[in-house]
């Protein structure tokens, strides 16, 4: 659209290109289409508990893998939860990960 098929609803005095400051709202019947946003290829992963829970074999060999942690050893069950938790949640943003891997939805 110009300028000039914006003109009936400008509001206030046209500058330099004959747009004006402000503008009312059209009516409907001369509104531009919406255009649709194109997403972003970002992958969408599933990030729920039980996503993690159903691959827990994953997420017991990524964290061997990536972290050297063998979840099962007496001085990682002693340490605080969050603190694995934290890594549990890192290999989801590892893009090599099998956790990852199968948590991405096509």
């Amino acid at each position: 659209m110009t300028a000039e098929d914006w003109a009936p609803y400008g509001i206030g005095e046209p500058g330099e290109g004959g747009w004006y400051p402000d503008y009312r709202t059209p009516p409907a019947n001369v509104r531009p289409e919406p255009t649709s946003v194109v997403a972003a290829s970002v992958p969408e992963i599933d990030r729920s508990m039980l996503a993690l829970v159903m691959h827990w074999r994953l997420v017991i060999a990524d964290l061997a893998d990536f972290f050297g942690i063998d979840l099962y050893d007496p001085a990682v069950r002693s340490r605080p939860w969050m603190g694995v938790r934290t890594m549990i949640f890192a290999l989801l943003e590892q893009p090599d990960s099998r956790l990852r891997r199968a948590l991405t939805r096509r």
